[in-house]
């Protein structure tokens, strides 16, 4: 039961995320235009498109019930947020 609420935190926030990221395409992110700058763009876009694809992998692994497989999105999901965290800031950092 708990897992499942962990689960489902884990896929709105997935779905959050990646709604954001693909929304401030055109706009500006963290103070950077994000049109004039093609690493920030292409993180973006990887990172949103990467984050809805894991919440719907996490809408499918609540309705199969594999606990292999939940732990497998859980931990995919959170070492891409780390990676992408990463690599936002290194864009950040050497502008």
């Amino acid at each position: 039961m708990i897992i499942n609420i962990l689960v489902g935190i884990a896929v709105i926030i997935a779905f959050f995320i990646g709604y954001y990221l693909l929304s401030h395409i055109n706009k500006t992110m963290f103070e950077i235009n994000v049109q004039k700058n093609p690493r920030l763009s292409g993180a973006a876009r990887t990172g949103g498109i990467t984050f809805i694809l894991l919440g719907v992998l996490g809408i499918l692994s609540m309705i199969i019930q594999n606990d292999i497989f939940i732990l497998i999105v859980l931990l995919t999901t959170t070492f891409a947020g780390t990676i992408l965290e990463m690599v936002i800031m290194n864009i950040i950092n050497h502008r």
